[in-house]
């Protein structure tokens, strides 16, 4: 008869906690339990209008189930932004923030109470949720992924306590905590493909024969690079103004010319700070293996023959008995020579 009581059913599982609430109590305990009971309340209530029961509330926690993970997240994202406005009425130590975890998992049944590792995920999450905020495992990511109007971020795998093995876990983000009118929302579901995408790589490169003692970091970074997760626009931003400041100057210099050359100084200038910031974003993401040194080391010296060569018949076409464009060649041609003596000393990447 006992077993008979005992059944099984896939559900979607909320586990909400409060953060700090040992500091809130210790503080003011009656204020505590009155915003907490006027939460829990405003809690039940949104569960509910979004399809969900709320299984146990034992101490500053809150456990609920819902037959569909979409209801499950989106009663996440009103609970979490009704707590804020409720927050913003109050002093910011009284705030009492809530950090939420979502897994969709096997449940046993007993009564209206659940059990199982679909519960201990669903708490494991929460905890790993920032404050405000809400986590969700892979197998709900899988359920809503394109069916509602939020962004994902991949967290990468997580050790959790009292699981077999680790788990992947997805922040949502929410609109009050980083998404801005006109982004993208699939642009963060892309990069969380992209970053899973990356970890696969990482334990298929690691487990091959030879990279016994190559650190994780180590293979992170060479990843990394190769899918640009770690991003250079900075500095190609500071190439298009330096070449439009500079294109100004010369400009300006011609059309004021007295038989002077002057917009060389600022070039070489603002070019000597720009190769630095070159040669450190360089070190930094860019591959060190000798192919590419020399790969990007030919880009470079193209870019330079086609500039230095412009200049050149600028010179020609106002010549005024007057040569210029040495000056420019020359500075860029400092840089040019130190970028070579970097190339060539790059590590080969042939096996011996």
């Amino acid at each position: 008869m006992a077993q008979e009581e005992f059944k099984r059913k896939l559900a979607a599982i909320l586990s909400a906690d409060v953060v700090e609430y040992s500091r809130l109590m210790r503080e003011d305990e009656a204020a505590t339990i009155r915003t907490l009971t006027a939460y829990r309340e405003v809690m039940t209530t949104l569960i509910k209008q979004h399809h969900g029961r709320v299984v146990d509330t034992v101490g500053d926690n809150l456990l609920a189930e819902f037959a569909s993970v979409v209801d499950a997240v989106q009663g996440a994202v009103a609970i979490q932004k009704e707590i804020k406005s409720r927050n913003a009425q109050m002093p910011q130590s009284r705030w009492m923030l809530y950090r939420i975890g979502i897994n969709l998992g096997d449940l046993v049944v007993e009564g209206d109470r659940i059990y199982g590792d679909g519960v201990n995920i669903a708490a494991r999450l929460e905890a790993l949720a920032d404050p405000g905020g809400i986590c969700i495992s892979r197998t709900a990511y899988d359920q809503i992924e394109d069916k509602l109007p939020l962004g994902y971020e991949y967290l990468g795998e997580k050790t959790a306590k009292n699981t077999s093995k680790p788990l992947r876990v997805y922040r949502v983000l929410i609109e009050s905590d980083g998404e801005k009118p006109g982004t993208d929302k699939g642009q963060n579901a892309r990069r969380s493909e992209k970053y899973e995408k990356i970890e696969n790589r990482i334990k298929e490169r690691l487990t091959k024969p030879g990279k016994k003692g190559k650190s994780f970091e180590d293979e992170i970074k060479e990843i990394g690079a190769k899918f640009k997760i770690w991003d250079n626009r900075p500095f190609h931003k500071h190439i298009w103004i330096y070449a439009g400041v500079i294109g100004f100057l010369f400009v300006i210099n011609i059309l004021i010319w007295h038989d002077t050359i002057w917009f060389h100084w600022p070039a070489l200038g603002w070019g000597l700070l720009l190769f630095l910031k070159w040669a450190n974003a360089d070190k930094k993401y860019g591959g060190k293996n000798e192919k590419k040194a020399k790969t990007r080391f030919q880009k470079h010296l193209g870019k330079y023959l086609g500039v230095i060569g412009f200049l050149f018949i600028i010179n020609m076409w106002t010549w005024h008995g007057t040569i210029w464009f040495h000056w420019p060649a020359l500075g860029w041609g400092l840089f040019l020579f130190l970028h070579w003596r970097k190339a060539s000393k790059a590590p080969s990447s042939r096996k011996p």
